[in-house]
C-alpha cells in the first residue's frame, strides 16, 4: 500500500537528479539506527504522509533523524532530554574539563590540555587519559546544536595529530606513547566517522553511542551519577557564572558551602541554596 502511495512522487538528491521516493530505503535508515523493523516501518509510512513531489533527500533525512529523536526521548526518563540540552550548554573548554573528571570517576588517571610535539608541529591535547598500559589521546567536540552529528572530518584529524605525535615519539621529541586515539563528543556520530574509526583502531564515545556495554556518554554519566551543573533549572547567565568559576559538576556543588558558593559566584544567598538543593535531590533521584 505504501508502495502505491509513493508512486509519482519524487525526491530531488543532492547532486540535482530526481529520484522516484522509495520507502524501504527510509526503512533501512531507521534499521541501521538500531530501531526495530516495525517502528521502522511506522516511520517511514509517517514520513511518505509528509512528503511532497519534489522534496530534497536532505529534508527526508531531518524527518528522520527527528522521529528517531523523539522516540529515544520517549524511551527514557525526563531528566534526559534535560542532560542532553544540559551538555550543549556547557561551552568547550569546561566541557574538556567535564569529561577530563567523567573518566577520573571511571578510573583513569588524566591530565587536561597538554601541548604535545609531534614529529612535525606541536598539538594541542583536551584529555590524556590513562589505565593500566594504556594511554589515550582524547578529543572532546562539544556542539552547540545536540542535533548536529559529528562528521568523518573530525575523525580524521584525529587520527592525523595521533599519528605525528607517535612519530614524535619515536624519535625522542615526546615521551607520549599513546595507545589510541579517543573522540568524546555530546552528539551523535555519522555513519562514515563510525566507519572510518573503526577501520583506525579509534573509540568513540558520543550521545547513545556505542549502544554497547552501556558505554555512550549519557550511559557513562548516569552510571557514576556525575552529572554537569547546566542539567540544573536555571537561567544560562546563572550557569555560565557556575562554569566560569570552576563549578562543573553537580559534586562541584555539593561538596562546597552555601557560604563558599555565595562568595565565589556573588549569586545572592536564595539562588545557591537553591542550586545546591537541586543538585543534592537529583544525585539522590539518580542513584536509587
Amino acid at each position: 500500500m505504501l508502495m502505491e502511495l509513493c508512486e509519482n512522487m519524487y525526491v530531488i538528491k543532492a547532486d540535482g537528479r530526481r529520484e522516484e521516493l522509495m520507502p524501504r530505503k527510509i526503512e533501512a535508515t531507521c534499521l541501521r539506527a538500531g530501531v526495530s523493523r516495525g517502528r521502522a516501518r511506522k516511520i517511514a509510512a509517517e514520513i511518505e504522509q509528509s512528503a511532497y513531489d519534489g522534496i530534497t533527500t536532505r529534508e527526508i533525512y531531518k524527518m528522520v533523524l527527528k522521529k528517531l529523536d523523539k522516540q529515544e526521548e520517549e524511551l527514557r526518563p525526563s531528566y534526559h532530554y534535560r542532560l542532553r540540552k544540559a551538555l550543549a550548554e556547557i561551552d568547550s573548554e569546561s566541557f574538556e574539563k567535564f569529561v577530563k573528571e567523567l573518566m577520573a570517576s571511571h578510573g583513569f588517571e588524566c591530565d587536561w590540555n597538554k601541548i604535545i610535539r609531534g614529529a612535525s608541529v606541536e598539538h594541542q591535547v583536551d584529555v590524556i587519559a590513562k589505565k593500566n598500559s594504556d594511554l589515550f589521546l582524547i578529543e572532546c567536540k562539544r556542539h552547540i546544536n545536540p542535533h548536529r552529528y559529528c562528521g568523518l572530518g573530525v575523525v580524521l584529524q584525529v587520527e592525523a595529530r595521533l599519528e605525528d605525535i607517535k612519530d614524535g615519539y619515536n624519535k625522542s621529541k615526546n615521551n607520549y606513547n599513546f595507545t589510541r586515539a579517543w573522540v568524546i563528543t555530546n552528539t551523535k556520530f555519522s555513519e562514515h566517522a563510525i566507519r572510518y574509526a573503526k577501520a583506525k583502531g579509534m573509540l568513540l564515545t558520543g550521545w547513545f553511542y556505542p549502544k554497547r556495554m552501556k558505554k555512550s556518554l549519557e550511559a557513562m554519566i548516569e552510571e557514576k551519577n556525575f552529572f554537569p551543573v547546566t542539567i540544573l533549572k536555571t537561567t544560562l547567565a546563572v550557569k555560565r557564572t557556575l562554569l566560569r568559576n570552576g563549578f562543573i559538576s553537580l559534586h562541584d556543588l555539593i561538596i562546597t558551602s552555601e557560604r563558599t558558593l555565595k562568595k565565589k559566584t556573588g549569586l545572592s544567598e536564595k539562588k545557591t541554596n537553591n542550586l545546591i538543593s537541586q543538585a543534592r535531590q537529583l544525585l539522590v533521584q539518580n542513584n536509587k
